[in-house]
């Protein structure tokens, strides 16, 4: 009987580590300064395409409902390499990974994601999933 409950008990652990987590209110996103910097770094490479609101015109809009539609539920890792690959669409790639991670937390920033004491990095990126805030 032990051996089964410690056996069920590995299955749980095992599975709870394997599923990205939704990052905590408390434990935040980004750090505001990162999401500072992202401003900063959006308006200079991204708002030509996407406004300086976020809103959209001949790149999709990044805040909003068509960010929930198409990146809720993703890892913040997915949307990060979508940036980092594909962006900015007149030179894809060329913006180095720190500018790209500082864009990507203020793109969550203006979605309502909290900010905390750690910076948005490739590390936590895999495990925080999108959601929109309660």
């Amino acid at each position: 009987m032990r051996t089964r409950i410690a056996l069920m008990a590995a299955v749980v652990v095992a599975t709870a580590t394997a599923i990205p987590m939704r990052a905590q209110a408390q434990d935040g996103w980004y750090t505001s300064a990162q999401a500072e910097q992202g401003h900063e770094l959006f308006n200079n490479h991204c708002a030509e395409c996407h406004r300086p609101d976020l809103t959209g015109a001949m790149g999709p809009a990044l805040v909003g409902t068509p960010f929930w539609q198409h990146w809720g539920g993703q890892t913040v890792e997915a949307l990060y390499n979508f940036e980092h690959t594909k962006m900015p669409a007149t030179n894809p790639g060329s913006l180095p990974a720190d500018q790209v991670m500082a864009i990507t937390a203020y793109i969550l920033k203006r979605n309502q994601l909290p900010a905390g004491s750690k910076a948005l990095s490739q590390a936590s990126a895999k495990s925080l999933v999108i959601h929109k805030p309660k």
